[in-house]
């Protein structure tokens, strides 16, 4: 009678241990977190021009947009599908372009100014969220301020 006490014991110690080390996957299995479908294939679309005023070109280009896209993201992923150079300084209130694809800020008295829906923006690029079916255009010409 002893030994069969002492195999329920043991076995009923080994179950223990299976069900710890193996048992949390089986009978507690965490669902994993997705992301939003539209997050991750975009909410839309937007069109973006890079306007380099009167001497340059304009270039126009359809782009996906996700959730949390903003006017300076945006650039910075036509940088890079592009092949172009922009520089940046970030402040407190947000980033100031200083110049895109060589043509830079202060040059014959020209700044890079971005317009969305035809409006002079009036926050940092990295603040502007952007919506579907936004027309975001960057300028380079006179200071409007």
């Amino acid at each position: 009678m002893n030994s069969k006490k002492i195999l329920l014991v043991v076995i009923f110690i080994v179950l223990s241990i299976l069900i710890v080390f193996f048992g949390r996957n089986i009978f507690f299995r965490e669902k994993p977190i997705q992301a939003p479908l539209e997050s991750i294939i975009g909410i839309g679309e937007v069109t973006y021009i890079i306007n380099k005023g009167a001497e340059g070109e304009i270039n126009q280009y359809q782009m996906e947009i996700k959730e949390d896209s903003t006017v300076f993201t945006l650039l910075k992923e036509l940088r890079e599908r592009k092949d172009f150079n922009i520089t940046f300084k970030e402040y407190d209130i947000g980033v100031f372009i200083e110049s895109i694809d060589g043509y830079k800020n202060g040059t014959d008295n020209k700044y890079w100014q971005y317009w969305v829906n035809n409006m002079l923006s009036e926050v940092a690029a990295d603040k502007k969220k952007v919506k579907n079916n936004d027309k975001i255009e960057w300028k380079f010409e006179i200071s409007q301020f």
